[in-house]
């Protein structure tokens, strides 16, 4: 398994309805045949030097670049001038260690 952390510096105008209504579906039904397992998005805190961060998880990080090459990457990265106005950040990598904590009473 791979992930791909897309992240969107704070300051530029982003549009989260846009993003999960439009974007993240198109991304969805483009890369899906290409090897992509799932995605999550989280928002950030005002303040926080990133708005919005993308962690999708691929089949590994070999399928991600074949899928990053081809056509229908180009429709999901020129799509990105529809909700923001600044450049993300992608970070990539293989998952080295990965664990699902059994949950418990909680202490709070």
């Amino acid at each position: 398994m791979a992930q791909v952390l897309v992240v969107y510096p704070s300051g530029p105008s982003f549009d989260l309805d846009y993003y999960l209504t439009k974007h993240m579906p198109l991304v969805a039904s483009k890369w899906g045949s290409y090897g992509l397992k799932s995605y999550k998005i989280i928002t950030f805190q005002e303040g926080a030097p990133f708005q919005v961060q993308a962690t999708l998880e691929w089949e590994s990080l070999e399928v991600f670049e074949k899928a990053a090459a081809t056509e229908a990457a180009a429709a999901v990265f020129g799509d990105i001038k529809n909700f923001y106005e600044g450049n993300p950040v992608v970070l990539k990598g293989p998952v080295v260690a990965s664990e699902t904590v059994a949950s418990s009473e909680s202490k709070l």
